[in-house]
């Protein structure tokens, strides 16, 4: 699949692979790369239902009450509205695919992207506001 796009949220790689243009906003599709450890803040989705596979790496998906593991190869989703985050569990950067439907995160992701790092909370809740998308305290992970 060709890479439409790419930059860095949060410091990690993200490559849009399907554009929500490309499919009129009924999905979109991208990836993530994470250091050990790494994956995005706790957060909750109004707008999207998202499906996970484990590209390369092993994963761990947070479910708004417990982590569960996810390796390569495998799926996990997350529905809208749910608290949900993911990490890589392994000790190699790794790689997650995330089809988000409706489309509408790729445009999310590359905003974000242009916040200055480490980014302020208040610019974070800034440009995720629109979009749907709130997070959550990390004593709630």
């Amino acid at each position: 699949m060709t890479v439409k796009k790419q930059f860095h949220v949060f410091g990690e790689l993200v490559q849009v692979l399907v554009t929500s243009e490309e499919t009129q906003g009924a999905f979109c599709v991208v990836r993530q790369y994470s250091l050990p450890g790494g994956g995005p803040p706790p957060h909750v989705h109004r707008n999207e239902d998202e499906c996970f596979t484990v590209i390369e790496g092993e994963y761990e998906l947070f479910d708004g009450t417990q982590w569960k593991p996810v390796s390569q190869g495998e799926v996990a989703f997350t529905l809208r509205s749910h608290p949900h985050t993911f990490r890589n569990r392994g000790n190699t950067t790794g790689c997650m695919q995330c089809t988000a439907m409706p489309g509408g995160l790729d445009l999310y992701l590359e905003q974000l992207s242009q916040l200055s790092m480490p980014p302020i909370m208040e610019d974070v809740a800034r440009v995720s506001d629109p979009f749907g998308i709130s997070f959550l305290p990390p004593a709630q992970v």
